[in-house]
């Protein structure tokens, strides 16, 4: 499996330019995209749903979002009442089919350091290893605290999604006539892709990783060191896999020649 993390901007390359074209070329090929900064009906993208438009550049793939802004949108507007909305978040697009998928809403701190709302976006999507949790996200930029807190609400809720049982169960299930046995099964494999905002090697990166309990970095794993970066010198766009993923990392790479964004995207190809 070939998974990708690309944060688009919105679809702006480091040339100014907004090309949705430019950024399906620079994900093809992959089974799972993890896509960040992502919106829908927004004035600087020129009122476009991005999440439709790359979704018919890629036919081939199940699609997920998750709105972390969900506000008012003006496109369309002549008189009548639209029910488009100015969206902005997380998506997922896989060419397996998504068993399940909920938005995680993360949390946000009051006072001179709050930002805009984070989420984490997550599927589960069936592999030779059995379900496998994927989220998509992007931590707060600007505090450290914030983005240990946001990750520690990952890690609750990976932990509590491995051992609580499916999407639903239990007696509520069977008297009120759910379908008991359809529900997606609860799996302790889960992979965390996006934009941690933090710094492969930094010292906040190994905290991140201790609030994260139970993950691991797939490109310290597999022993890459300090190569590669996906944005001004650094690497912050990861993947991080639970221990029952280790041993079937293949390889890790950053695309280098990408345009399409003010991010490179993150590249890992797992046995799975």
């Amino acid at each position: 499996m070939k998974l990708v993390s690309y944060n688009i901007h919105y679809g702006f390359g480091r040339d100014g330019t907004n090309d949705l074209d430019r950024i399906s070329d620079e994900i093809e090929g992959a089974d799972v995209i993890a896509l960040q900064e992502v919106e829908r009906f927004w004035p600087r993208s020129g009122m476009v749903d991005q999440l439709a438009a790359l979704a018919k550049r890629l036919p081939n793939h199940w699609v997920a979002f998750g709105a972390n802004l969900d506000l008012y949108s003006p496109a369309g507007f002549a008189g009548e009442v639209t029910t488009n909305r100015r969206q902005f978040g997380n998506a997922i697009f896989s060419n397996r089919p998504l068993l399940s998928q909920t938005n995680l809403s993360l949390p946000r701190p009051v006072g001179s350091q709050q930002t805009m709302q984070r989420g984490a976006l997550e599927v589960v999507v069936d592999s030779d290893a059995g379900p496998v949790r994927i989220y998509s996200t992007h931590l707060d930029f600007l505090s450290a605290a914030t983005r240990a807190t946001q990750l520690r609400a990952i890690a609750q809720r990976h932990k509590s999604a491995s051992v609580g049982g499916g999407a639903w169960e239990g007696r509520h299930a069977v008297t009120d006539g759910w379908l008991v046995g359809d529900e997606p099964a609860a799996t302790p494999h889960a992979i965390v892709l996006g934009d941690l905002n933090v710094a492969f090697g930094s010292r906040e990166h190994a905290i991140a990783l201790n609030q994260l309990h139970g993950f691991s970095d797939v490109w310290a794993e597999l022993g890459y060191g300090h190569s590669g970066h996906t944005k001004d010198g650094e690497r912050i766009d990861h993947a991080w896999v639970t221990d029952g993923i280790n041993s079937r990392l293949v390889a890790a790479w950053v695309d280098s020649h990408a345009s399409g964004s003010d991010h490179l995207p993150a590249w890992f190809e797992i046995d799975l």
